[in-house]
């Protein structure tokens, strides 16, 4: 495996034709943050212009988007006062910071919906509202067998982030999203699986090499051209994603 990148918050490696992004720790650090995720859209800017990737597969540290972690980040940028609760609406001490956060997670699930090759997500541990989001825009999703999915945005009063409503309302029917959004705290990963929102279930011990071995099993015999073409088409719905983006973006004022 060739390690192309390195930094405290990602690692960007190759092993034959798939690319591998493994997410650290400071995770929210890196996602407010419009010059540290600079270079990891570089690098996803480049997968369409080469034939030498036919996949992209991102997956999460089990505690890189906890509850625990999530909960320290929107509790240095949100205002814990009695005004909040009078107002009923959520208030920011950093709101630039927030909007950042929004814009680039935003940003970042456009360009893997622009990719032509196979985008993989791999999920550990608990993930929060906004990375759920995220791995709901791959192609195809395999979860730890202690994955667990929380909506933590109904703690804060926040809106669910990350695109879900988006991609949950395309995955199951509208009435089934909206309970998943406003009754579930967590969903396992079994009742992910059982829902359609993954793929498959893996052991947690070599997880990514396990995910790696799937998508290999998958991409082997088929031709760079088959797949460019076969996700062209399969997500010409997913275009409208960017007016979902700019409709969020005006109904929150950001």
């Amino acid at each position: 495996m060739e390690k192309i990148i390195t930094s405290r918050y990602y690692e960007i490696s190759n092993q034959d034709d798939i690319a591998i992004v493994r997410i650290k720790k400071n995770v929210f650090e890196f996602i407010s943050d419009m010059k540290q995720s600079a270079q990891l859209f570089d690098f996803i800017d480049t997968i369409n212009n080469t034939n030498q990737i036919n996949a992209i597969f991102f997956y999460n540290d089990p505690d890189s988007f906890s509850e625990e972690e999530y909960d320290k980040f929107i509790n240095r940028i949100m205002i814990d006062a009695p005004a909040r609760e009078e107002s009923n609406l959520p208030c920011f001490t950093e709101k630039y910071v927030r909007s950042r956060e929004i814009y680039i997670m935003n940003d970042l699930i456009k360009r893997l919906c622009g990719l032509h090759v196979l985008v993989v997500a791999g999920i550990q541990g608990t993930i929060v509202t906004p990375y759920i989001g995220t791995a709901m825009s791959a192609d195809l999703k395999y979860a730890s067998e202690d994955a667990k999915f929380s909506m933590a945005h109904n703690k804060y009063g926040l809106h669910p982030s990350g695109g879900l409503p988006f991609f949950l309302s395309g995955f199951l029917h509208h009435s089934k999203a909206i309970e998943i959004q406003f009754r579930k705290e967590n969903i396992t990963a079994q009742e992910a699986l059982e829902l359609g929102l993954i793929n498959k279930i893996l052991k947690k011990e070599d997880f990514e090499n396990s995910v790696i071995e799937e998508i290999q099993k998958l991409i082997s015999r088929i031709k760079h051209c088959t797949i460019q073409h076969t996700k062209r088409l399969t997500n010409f719905r997913r275009k409208i994603i960017n007016d979902y983006f700019e409709y969020e973006a005006s109904l929150l004022n950001l």
